[in-house]
């Protein structure tokens, strides 16, 4: 209801409850919306809220659907034309995924495989109404509206706006998106050869006993010269900041990928970067671009994300940290067993890893990151909410030339460490004493 609060359009809200339990009342009640409640079953929830509703144009949308800043203009220009009476939009996600991907680049078809009520259902009310609206099943009401509606269209086709709508992954990141998919292939064809509604539901709900609740969120940017650990760079070189970043987030990236049964989501810099981080890292995780003012905000952006998609752990790390490893990061998973949040400090005063059992928008608000009192301020955050946290090993973070001495010459035990230091050696040309003031 937030993003639809962009739109300056003249339209109404109204939300249609199944007799949830969690906090819909209160965010309508909040947000000053219409508000119906109905009998279980999507195909009611949705008469229930067509019949309150007192416009001409009806468009139904899930609750974790959003709509294209230009959603109104395209809809006020179809429904101009009084012959049109029902169209929909392309379908997106709002994770980056090669299965997520493919799915959505299908729905610009029109067949009776792309017609489901994601992609938002737009229909004239007198159309809708010649329909008898929707049918009051369990499951498929959306394809079986779709159907109809083009059967009694003189082109039998559902016409579908140039622009998408963005619907939640949730179900496909619990359940694994290829998992998701077999499951929803098999309940269509269910659905195709008849098989009863009630029977559809109960398999799908007996399928969806086994879901990944523990989700990993890596920051990180494309290594390109010039673009990470430019401070690093300031006293040796760029060739040897982009060497060290690179090797850094290869490590870990290819540790992440050995973590089973967990979800992992990438979440890089730069929107251009996206082609290139992917293949770069591969078809193995999410795909997300950082959200946010400030390292606060883009991680708090993250964090919600990732909890909206059903998570009940989530950590976070970056990748330039280059003793950090896979035994840690499992660590900091298990420590959140009995512990509200955990934590991984590094020695400059700030923190490599955080996770949390559900979303504490403090830890990240009026907190000065990229400072040396990142981690006091945030410890003390948590003990002012009453929570329960865990402190992991202290590890060094690299952002200059003497911390990077520092660590090459304290024996760290990082699989990287000789290669960093040849390369060092043989960029600086020098082996002892290797900044002004490193060992001070």
């Amino acid at each position: 209801m937030e993003s639809l609060k962009k739109f300056e359009n003249d339209f109404e809200i109204i939300v249609s409850d199944g007799g949830s339990n969690d906090t819909t009342l209160e965010i309508c009640k909040r947000q000053k919306v219409v508000l119906v409640t109905s009998g279980k079953g999507r195909g009611n929830q949705l008469n229930k809220g067509a019949a309150a509703a007192s416009g001409n144009v009806l468009l139904f949308l899930h609750a974790d659907t959003f709509l294209p800043d230009n959603a109104f203009e395209l809809l006020d220009e179809f429904f101009m034309n009084d012959n049109n009476s029902i169209c929909r939009f392309l379908l997106g996600f709002d994770i980056n995924h090669w299965l997520l991907d493919i799915c959505g680049s299908f729905s610009k078809y029109d067949t009776v495989f792309t017609r489901f009520g994601d992609s938002g259902i737009a229909v004239r009310k007198s159309f809708y109404e010649k329909l008898n609206g929707f049918r009051e099943r369990n499951g498929f009401e959306d394809v079986e509206f779709f159907s109809n509606a083009a059967s009694n269209l003189r082109n039998k086709s559902i016409h579908i706006l140039p622009s998408k709508v963005i619907s939640s992954a949730r179900r496909f990141i619990e359940n694994g998106p290829m998992r998701q998919k077999l499951i929803n292939a098999s309940l269509f064809a269910g659905y195709l050869f008849n098989v009863k509604p009630e029977a559809l539901s109960h398999a799908y709900n007996k399928k969806l006993n086994q879901k990944r609740r523990t989700s990993l969120i890596v920051f990180l940017r494309y290594p390109q010269i010039g673009k990470v650990k430019t401070r690093l760079a300031e006293t040796t070189t760029k060739e040897f900041a982009l060497h060290f970043y690179k090797k850094c987030a290869d490590k870990i990236m290819n540790e992440i990928k050995r973590i089973a049964r967990i979800n992992k989501y990438v979440f890089y810099s730069e929107k251009e970067e996206f082609g290139k981080v992917k293949k770069w890292l591969g078809g193995k995780f999410y795909y997300a671009h950082q959200k946010g003012d400030d390292l606060g905000g883009r991680m708090k952006d993250a964090f919600q994300q990732v909890f909206s998609h059903g998570a009940e752990k989530v950590v976070i790390v970056g990748t330039d940290i280059p003793d950090l490893n896979r035994t840690i990061i499992e660590q900091a998973i298990s420590e959140l067993d009995k512990n509200d949040v955990v934590i991984g400090p590094s020695k400059d005063g700030g923190y490599y890893l955080l996770g949390m059992k559900k979303m504490y928008n403090d830890l990240f608000d009026d907190i000065k990151f990229s400072s040396h009192s990142v981690l006091s301020e945030t410890i003390f955050k948590i003990e002012k909410l009453g929570l329960r946290y865990s402190l992991l090993p202290q590890l060094q973070d690299i952002d200059t030339e003497e911390e990077l001495v520092h660590w090459l010459q304290n024996g760290s035990g990082s699989p990287i460490r000789k290669d960093i230091d040849f390369v060092y050696n043989l960029i600086n040309g020098r082996i002892n004493q290797r900044c002004a003031h490193c060992g001070e």
